[in-house]
Order: C-alpha cells, then structure tokens, then sequence
C-alpha cells in the first residue's frame, strides 16, 4: 500500500451506529426494540405484527422513520426522541480511536440517519465529538436517508465535497453503494468475514481502528 491512494483525501465522512463503537455493545439493539414498540403503540399493532412492518420499511426505504413518515404521516421528532431515550453506559472513550481520529487529514464529518441530539450524545460518550466538523444527520438529510442516491448527493452539495477526495466508513455496505458510485473511497467496517466484498466497496475492516491504522500507515 502507498500512500497515493490516500494522498488527496481531505475529508472523512463516518457513519455512527456500528462504526464507530463495536456491534456487540448492543446500543443498536436496545433502538432496535424501541422501534417496535413505538410502531406497536402508534398503531396499535402486536409487537410481531410491529417488527415487521418495522423491517418491511428498513428494506424498502432504508429506515423504519421513513416508511412511517411516508405511509403513516409519523411526526419524526417523536420517533426520533422515544428511539433514541437509551442507555448508552457501556460506550467508554478511547484516547486510541480519539488519536487515529485526529490524525486524519481535513475535516471529519459524521454522516447518519439518526438525529444529531443523538449523535452527539454518542460522541461524547466515546470522548471524540470535538473532532468533528459537522453533523450531517437524517434531519439535514430532509429525512431522506442512506442508502438513497439523495442523501449522498445531499452531502456533496451541503459542504461543496469533491467525492474524489473523500472517504467513507460504513458497517452496512448497502449505504457504500451510491457514494461508490460518486467516486467516494469506501471503507465497509464489518467483523462478518463471510461477507463478499462487492465492487462498491475498496476496503473491508473488522474494526474503525483497524481501518484508521491501514490509512495511517500508508502514509509512512
């Protein structure tokens, strides 16, 4: 590896959830059950009858919030506030993840479908939300979300990104796809090594430090 690859690359887009903390943790799950039971509340549903609709949508839209906005007129904020009221006591900082962090190059952007209340709840938690220039969250995505050719054409515009000169972390590699198709370098962050590694995708790391390290050192 050279540093060529990375030599241009002045901005650095991490999504949040599953990326910058590892799955394990359960924070994602804990959202998870919460989805299904503000759908089974909201509309009166079974929690069964609720989590499928909720994956119904997430397949189809990208998000549970977007189906819900779309087919129920949902009122986002509320869904957003009652998902995300979670305990988040396991996400410790790391002055490791904070160094590697820094040591990029440019500017640092979270790009998510959650909110950015959220969001920076979790930066914080990890001790590295000071490093991040902005916060490109579902809101400021006008609720269209990752994986939608949309939302990245959103983040372009909204910080005037030259796609060539980005990088991208994502653990689900569907949301990689369309900033691929941008000319975006994409990082998919997965430990599940039986996944095939789609043409979309340049590199595969089980772990954001894993990836920070390979970048790191190509330019040594």
């Amino acid at each position: 590896m050279t540093s060529n690859r990375f030599k241009d690359t002045n901005i650095w887009l991490f999504d949040l959830d599953n990326t910058l903390y590892l799955p394990n943790l359960g924070i994602f799950s804990q959202i998870d059950k919460k989805m299904k039971k503000f759908i089974s509340k909201k509309m009166d549903l079974t929690e069964e009858e609720a989590f499928k609709l909720q994956k119904q949508f997430y397949k189809k839209y990208g998000t549970t919030l977007y189906g819900l906005m779309k087919k129920y007129d949902v009122n986002p904020n509320d869904f957003l506030e009652y998902v995300h009221n979670i305990n988040l006591k396991k996400l410790k900082k790391s002055d490791s993840l904070k160094k590697k962090i820094y040591a990029l190059p440019g500017k640092k952007i979270i790009y998510t479908n959650a909110d950015e209340a959220y969001a920076r709840k979790i930066l914080k938690r990890l001790g590295i939300y000071e490093l991040f220039f902005d916060i490109f969250d579902i809101k400021k995505a006008l609720y269209e979300p990752k994986p939608m050719l949309s939302s990245i054409n959103k983040i372009i515009k909204t910080y005037k990104l030259n796609p060539h000169k980005v990088g991208y972390f994502d653990d689900l590699k569907i949301n990689l796809k369309s900033a691929h198709k941008k000319g975006i370098i994409t990082f998919h962050i997965s430990e599940n090594s039986d996944e095939g590694i789609e043409s979309f995708i340049d590199f595969r790391f089980k772990t954001i430090t894993c990836a920070l390290d390979m970048i790191i050192k190509s330019w040594k």
